[in-house]
């Protein structure tokens, strides 16, 4: 009977062994990048000169677009908490990494903030990047609460009013309220998008990952003398939301997209892509919203196989590409200056 036991309790310990095993390799290994998508990075140049409009990424939607004169950022997100926090845990701007970023990114100023929505990978960092910079911070009624738990004064905050354009130097923005990314996961869709989705008041951290609520997803037209793109950063759409548009590029969120089906995977590319007639598209929200800022922008393996699947879902932009043969599409290095308009 020891004999049994002894063997039980060995097993019972190389079973616990493996398992942890697999789980630290899980949320500590990186997804690598499938080499048959590296050449979109070969698409993207450096400005060409002090009038080019440039971009550069951050990560998720979160990035810098520059004239030269004006200086605007969407969402703002460096925080990256980890997978234990969000599951289990609270979490809120991490101030250190936010600082580092935005040092990184060397702004010399920066004018306006414009969050898509209220999820924490997306405006939970927002007020403290304007607190650090004097930039304006716009978004629903829900970012701007989380701009006041965290105590951004009032007159740097802003709210949108759907379809109602904002003037900046030569900028023209206009938020247009679309659709969020449908969870195929029932459980987080009623818990991230269903019932009460709005921040009704100031929201002070730290605070659940799904008390940041949605609070309505938007896209944003960007229109310059210089050029016109669409930032949808969330793979969601509703049918005819951008069909008065015309632009030439579109910042395409891609986030979950293989884990739908491909009626939804066609409507979204119809609706967002066809819809506006851009030649460029340029995939954003692949990469991973945990872990580190200062760390690789793929995500670990777990997020990425029960959630991102960052390949798959940009296999599905090839696919819908090659299936009308004249879009190009172009990946952005992180960190670095990128033309966007000549």
């Amino acid at each position: 009977m020891l004999k049994v036991f002894k063997i039980a309790l060995f097993t019972l310990l190389a079973f616990i062994l493996v398992f942890l095993g697999l789980f630290f390799y899980s949320i500590h290994t990186h997804v690598a990048l499938d080499e048959e998508f590296q050449s979109w990075y070969d698409q993207v140049q450096e400005p060409s000169s002090d009038t080019a409009i440039y971009v550069q990424f951050i990560g998720v939607s979160s990035m810098v677009i520059s004239d030269g004169k004006t200086t605007l950022m969407t969402d703002g997100f460096f925080s990256r908490p980890t997978g234990w926090q969000l599951l289990f845990g609270k979490i809120q701007p991490e101030v250190a990494d936010i600082h580092w970023g935005v040092a990184k990114l060397e702004l010399e100023q920066l004018d306006a903030i414009f969050t898509v929505h209220s999820h924490f990978d997306h405006a939970m960092d927002a007020p403290e990047v304007a607190k650090l910079t004097g930039a304006r911070l716009f978004g629903s009624i829900s970012t701007a609460n989380i701009a006041r738990g965290w105590g951004l004064p009032e007159d740097q905050i802003r709210t949108y009013q759907d379809y109602v354009p904002i003037s900046i130097g030569a900028f023209r923005i206009t938020p247009i309220l679309s659709k969020h990314y449908q969870f195929p996961n029932t459980t987080l869709a009623e818990a991230a998008l269903l019932g009460n989705q709005e921040i009704s008041s100031p929201l002070v951290p730290p605070v659940k990952a799904l008390d940041y609520k949605m609070g309505g997803a938007y896209g944003l037209l960007f229109e310059h003398p210089q050029g016109k793109f669409l930032l949808q950063s969330s793979a969601g759409v509703e049918v005819g939301n951008f069909e008065d548009l015309e632009v030439d590029k579109v910042i395409l969120g891609v986030a979950g997209l293989s884990k739908q089906t491909e009626e939804y995977q066609e409507t979204y590319f119809r609706e967002v892509v066809d819809a506006v007639g851009a030649k460029t598209i340029i995939p954003i929200h692949w990469d991973a919203f945990v872990g580190s800022i200062r760390g690789p922008m793929q995500g670990p393996v777990m997020l990425n196989n029960q959630m991102m699947d960052i390949n798959g879902s940009l296999r599905v932009i090839k696919r819908e590409v090659q299936a009308r043969g004249n879009i190009d599409v172009q990946l952005l290095p992180q960190w670095e200056k990128v033309m966007l308009f000549p």
